[in-house]
């Protein structure tokens, strides 16, 4: 799927988040760049331990904390929830699953179900379809989501390359949003810090009236067995 630095990166490394924080709150996050899923899966036998805040100007930081795992090959399955919320009323747990195939070298397809629980306090659930292709020197992703009330197309790009002799991923997408009458665009980055940690960062900009810019920062812990 990825040429050899980047399928290094990914397999053993265990790859990035959703964590859209305007299409649901309590949205759990597959595998994908900032605020879109990928074909990129978790692999077998990798559990990642998931920290994480949505920061927007003006409003209390919601912190967050999750795991993903891949129990199968080619199979992602998750859990989020919001830890400092009052669990009777907000922040329920929401789960997530995705499955990958790969039908040529370079080009993976994947299915999933993301924000699943309590609809009430998390959101629809979020039916999703993409595809991933490698470029050589970046990566491509093109799907669309089904979550009702709030379907739409999604894309997005990301580069790997060294620095300091661990990696960083650049990375950017976009999405429709609100019944496709808005957009929410994101720029960040995923570093490798060692240890079996990752950092990432992105920063939000949505178009609709009322939500606001934010900034997630997400640490990730990563354990094979």
């Amino acid at each position: 799927m990825l040429h050899h630095c980047r399928s290094c990166f990914f397999k053993t490394t265990s790859l990035t988040i959703l964590g859209s924080v305007l299409v649901s709150a309590g949205f759990a996050s597959p595998s994908g760049l900032n605020n879109i899923p990928t074909a990129d899966v978790v692999p077998q036998h990798v559990l990642v331990l998931q920290g994480y805040g949505f920061m927007a100007e003006g409003s209390r930081a919601d912190w967050w904390g999750g795991f993903k795992a891949g129990p199968l090959k080619n199979l992602e399955v998750g859990i989020d929830g919001q830890l400092n919320a009052d669990p009777f009323s907000d922040g329920a747990l929401a789960g997530q699953f995705k499955y990958r195939y790969q039908p040529l070298d370079g080009t993976a397809l994947a299915a999933g179900m993301a924000n699943i629980g309590d609809t009430d306090r998390s959101g629809e659930i979020d039916y999703y379809a993409v595809v991933s292709q490698d470029l050589k020197y970046l990566r491509a992703h093109l799907g669309a989501t089904f979550q009702k009330d709030n379907e739409g197309i999604f894309a997005g790009l990301d580069s790997t390359f060294p620095l300091f002799e661990r990696d960083l991923t650049l990375r950017t997408d976009l999405r429709q949003t609100n019944g496709r009458d808005d957009l929410l665009g994101s720029l960040g980055f995923m570093y490798e810090l060692g240890w079996n940690f990752i950092l990432e960062t992105w920063g939000s900009f949505p178009t609709q009236n009322d939500a606001e810019k934010t900034l997630t920062l997400k640490l990730n812990y990563v354990i094979e067995f």
